[in-house]
């Protein structure tokens, strides 16, 4: 029965990661990417992803609070960011613990940014970062969760390419 659950709650949220990433409007962006990383993070934990179910539930709470603009507690959790990354990088003291770093620091920065195209550039790093550890703990559906996401980020870019080009032009 956990596992239909997970598998259930998986498929729902790559399919909401998808139409995150692929999102312009930054405040639904963040709404959607929290309630995928939280329908994802059961998998993550049952294939032995611990720290990386951890710093998911982080990172919701971060995205609601990025969409929701609480600037006061984004600030905290910003400072609070630094101290986890280096719990995770000298309590995960192999290539995991080196991604999910870059992970949750690329994470948290997209997910208190209030530029679409500056928070979906981050959102790539993040992705490819999260899928490698996804992929070290066969945590397939998470995997395939950042799969979609890239294939979303990339359905945004095409789709503001516009608004990039003025962007490296400043």
């Amino acid at each position: 029965m956990i596992e239909l659950t997970v598998a259930i709650l998986g498929s729902v949220s790559i399919v909401l990661n998808g139409f995150a990433m692929k999102e312009s409007n930054i405040k639904k962006a963040k709404l959607i990417l929290g309630v995928a990383i939280l329908f994802i993070i059961p998998d993550l934990y049952m294939q032995g992803g611990l720290h990386g179910s951890f710093q998911s539930i982080v990172i919701v709470v971060m995205c609601f609070l990025g969409a929701l603009e609480y600037k006061k507690a984004e600030k905290m959790v910003l400072y609070f960011i630094p101290l986890f990354s280096s719990f995770l990088l000298f309590g995960l003291q192999e290539i995991s613990g080196i991604v999910i770093v870059i992970a949750s620091i690329t994470t948290s920065l997209a997910t208190i940014s209030r530029d679409s195209i500056k928070m979906k550039q981050l959102l790539f790093i993040s992705t490819l970062c999260w899928g490698m550890y996804a992929y070290i703990y066969n945590a397939w559906f998470a995997f395939a969760f950042d799969v979609v996401g890239l294939i979303g980020l990339a359905a945004f870019f095409v789709d503001n390419r516009s608004g990039m080009k003025k962007e490296i032009l400043k």
